[in-house]
């Protein structure tokens, strides 16, 4: 079974334009009342691969950094079986303490279902053992929140699902060639409105460029929550100014005949001619 947010492969070195949404401190106290020391410490616990960072506050978003990576790369993105919840944005609170010997222990999660609670505490102990924080030239114990958006979708394997319908696509006869024709149209319709010229003169010295799309059909099929990455800025922008003129769906996706919205991302390659 899996659960949640945008499945999407990492690309190493990509910018990032997005709108998150964080709970706000009160969320995340209720989980604890133990105060965060990360400001009075000498040395923050360090992620692995983020030892070359410069500074205390860099180290520390090395590490947000990295663990948003293993949350997309691993926690599961579709409905468990199981829960009442229904299909959409949902957010969990997540805390815990980086040990003297660097390990993660006391994980709590607060979310509205206890099945997207039990996940998280299962990615977050995924995390590898870390170098610990420092303070007084002694290992000390740290406490770390993690908030975390995840956009739950319907498990495929059960046939409960219809995916959004595009222009042209209604007449597909299984909802995974109904998939693949929403998939297609949406590309070319982006790489027909992609400004290549522009692209070409950004990036002078390469004969192709890969962006990572991400948006949601909402429940009255139009877009909305669009997130690009890429390797140049200007790419990014484009790929975001061209999905908002994508049109209207002819209608949008269901789960169990309710209309929900649908996640969606796509890594695409464009070729200057």
């Amino acid at each position: 079974m899996k659960y949640f947010i945008l499945t999407i492969s990492m690309l190493f070195g990509l910018l990032v334009f997005s709108q998150e949404i964080k709970l706000n401190q009160s969320e995340l106290d209720a989980l604890s009342t133990t105060k965060d020391t990360t400001e009075v410490i000498e040395h923050v616990p360090i992620y692995k691969g983020c030892k070359n960072e410069k500074g205390n506050t860099n180290k520390m978003n090395c590490m947000s950094q990295k663990i948003n990576e293993l949350f997309k790369n691993h926690f599961n993105t579709e409905m468990h079986e199981e829960s009442d919840l229904e299909p959409g944005l949902k957010r969990i609170a997540i805390i815990f303490k980086i040990n003297k010997e660097g390990k993660i222990t006391n994980i709590r999660a607060r979310a509205e279902d206890e099945y997207l609670e039990a996940e998280a505490i299962r990615v977050i102990n995924l995390i590898p053992q870390m170098t610990p924080g420092i303070r007084d030239g002694e290992p000390i114990a740290v406490p770390y929140s993690v908030p975390v958006k995840v956009e739950i979708t319907p498990n495929k394997n059960e046939g409960k699902t219809r995916y959004p319908i595009y222009r042209g696509c209604d007449k597909e006869a299984t909802n995974l060639e109904l998939e693949a024709c929403s998939k297609r149209k949406i590309m070319n319709f982006i790489k027909m409105s992609f400004d290549i010229e522009m692209a070409s003169r950004a990036l002078p010295q390469a004969k192709s460029t890969q962006f990572l799309l991400e948006f949601t059909i909402s429940k009255n099929g139009k877009i909305k929550n669009i997130n690009a990455k890429a390797n140049h800025k200007a790419i990014a922008i484009e790929a975001i100014n061209v999905t908002k003129r994508l049109p209207k769906f002819k209608a949008p996706g269901t789960w169990e005949g309710i209309e929900v919205d649908t996640p969606f991302s796509m890594l695409m390659t464009l070729d200057f001619y």
